[in-house]
């Protein structure tokens, strides 16, 4: 992956990436042209006050530009979850650790394994 984010200079960012090796499915390019990255990035940068403009659609666009990337984001998280186990062994206490910081939410561990397994079409069906 040759995805780069450098900073250039004081509040600046520099975002680099190969379309065809890093985004074939195009999703990242999504983000950025229609502004979700840009709104999920000011709610994080300032969650008390972004969309903060005093106008309602200033605030649904931040919002539903952050629970766009939010979507996204859980679906790489839960799919990520079942390459740790199925393909690199992770013992789950380890899985925990890594994605809640703390080795005991086990359950949190297999319940995004699971929802790994439907979104990748894996699950099984009792």
């Amino acid at each position: 992956m040759t995805i780069d984010v450098t900073k250039t200079a004081g509040n600046r960012a520099e975002i680099t990436w190969d379309p065809q090796l890093d985004d074939p499915s195009g999703w990242l390019a999504r983000v950025i042209e229609n502004g979700n990255l840009e709104d999920a990035l000011a709610a994080l940068a300032d969650e008390d006050h972004a969309g903060d403009t005093g106008e309602k659609a200033d605030t649904v666009r931040v919002a539903h530009g952050t629970a766009a990337i939010t979507r996204l984001l859980a679906r790489r998280h839960n799919t990520l979850t079942v390459r740790l186990r199925d393909e690199h062994g992770l013992p789950w206490s380890e899985i925990a650790l890594h994605l809640f910081d703390d080795a005991d939410k086990v359950g949190a561990a297999q319940s995004a394994y699971e929802s790994g397994l439907k979104y990748m079409g894996l699950a099984s069906h009792p």
